[in-house]
């Protein structure tokens, strides 16, 4: 029987300017009878005087919640309907988190924000929930953007009224035209797709994206799909290059590679399998 196991690499660095790290990060790997599945999770606060922690920890805590509450429940259904009751919980519960943060804004008096990127990966498939401006990358034979920027600069770019080098350097970069915290009425970005065996995934803010070209993400990660390597390192490799060009803004990311193995024992785990291998605030790694 085939299975999967993950090689996770995962960090948030305060960077080189800002005097705290609103940046909160969430990995979560369980185990079923066809290998590991995980969650996989960046939220990039925003509001100053630390309520931008405050914003991305909340979300952080739901997730966590969700994890150990509510998920467990779900994979008591029919294999082929795990995944869309997943999805369908997710929106439900970014929803409530996006009032929650609307509430703290309101109840300290101050606009407070943060974006969510998360990746949910399931047997053969994943799933994407995502507000903002962190992203999701696929790392197979060529590195693939899987998530939209929801800044001002991009929707210029999307609109063909600016070319991506002009968004890069422009001024109102760092603009978002969507984030949890700000609006009643939130849109939120879904993917999902089949998942191949040489696949990987990078989970990371605009802190850390926004330092490096995809061909630097690319020749580091896609080097991690040997057995023996250490994402963990390359991931830090990654962090010192964008802290020797400057590091403006916090920095997280979450790099995953997958390694298909056969299981001779075909040992099977049932719900009580779940673990929760790495959780939290990660910063400092």
């Amino acid at each position: 029987m085939l299975k999967r196991s993950f090689a996770i690499g995962a960090l948030s660095d305060i960077g080189n300017v800002k005097k705290t790290n609103e940046d909160n990060i969430l990995v979560k790997v369980g185990d079923e009878k066809n290998g590991e599945f995980g969650l996989f999770l960046v939220a990039d606060g925003m509001g100053g005087l630390a309520a931008g922690e405050v914003a991305s920890r909340i979300i952080v805590n739901e997730f966590s919640l969700w994890w150990e509450q509510q998920l467990p429940n779900i994979f008591q259904r029919e294999k082929n309907e795990v995944l869309s009751v997943i999805s369908y919980e997710l929106d439900g519960l970014i929803r409530d988190i996006n009032q929650k943060i609307i509430r703290f804004g309101l109840s300290i008096n101050a606009k407070v924000g943060s974006t969510l990127t998360m990746l949910f990966i399931y047997q053969d498939k994943y799933l994407i929930k995502h507000v903002g401006d962190s992203r999701i990358y696929r790392i197979n034979s060529c590195i693939t953007k899987l998530t939209e920027d929801h800044s001002w600069v991009a929707q210029q770019v999307r609109e063909g009224k600016m070319r991506e080098e002009e968004a890069k350097y422009h001024p109102k970069r760092n603009i978002l035209t969507k984030c949890l915290g700000v609006m009643e009425n939130l849109e939120i970005f879904n993917a999902c797709g089949n998942i191949a065996s040489d696949d990987g995934f990078l989970v990371c803010s605009d802190g850390f994206h926004n330092y490096l070209d995809d061909d630097e993400i690319y020749n580091s990660l896609s080097s991690c799909k040997k057995e023996d390597a250490d994402v963990q390192k390359t991931l830090g490799s990654l962090l010192e290059k964008v802290k020797l060009r400057g590091a403006a803004d916090n920095i997280s990311a979450v790099a995953i590679c997958q390694h298909i193995y056969r299981d001779y024992n075909g040992s099977l785990l049932g719900i009580k399998g779940i673990i929760n291998r790495i959780t939290g605030n990660f910063n400092g790694w």
